[in-house]
């Protein structure tokens, strides 16, 4: 739980310019749609994307640059499906406090 507090502060407090890894799994057929769309919208900070499977789940990745602002909002809104189980952020920028 400690972790969760932690990393959800860090994401909340972030601002600027940041590079992030956003990993997340989901049942396919329950959510895919649905993700396409929202990708399409935060296009303007995901440089790029992996995607695996595991029986009906698929683990993704979403590999951006941008403002912190845009990467937040992105992972709030994948945080959003039912069909998203975990989303989880690693975050780097320039500076480390």
């Amino acid at each position: 739980m400690l972790e969760f507090i932690e990393a959800h502060s860090r994401l909340e407090e972030t601002t600027g310019e940041i590079v992030a890894l956003v990993g997340f799994d989901y049942r396919h057929h329950d959510v895919i749609q649905e993700l396409h769309a929202a990708q399409h919208e935060y296009q303007d900070v995901i440089l790029n994307t992996s995607h695996t499977h595991q029986g009906e789940w698929c683990l993704e990745s979403l590999f951006c640059r941008g403002a912190a602002e845009r990467v937040r909002e992105l992972t709030y809104r994948l945080r959003d499906f039912d069909g998203v189980r975990r989303v989880k952020v690693m975050v780097i920028r320039d500076s480390v406090d």
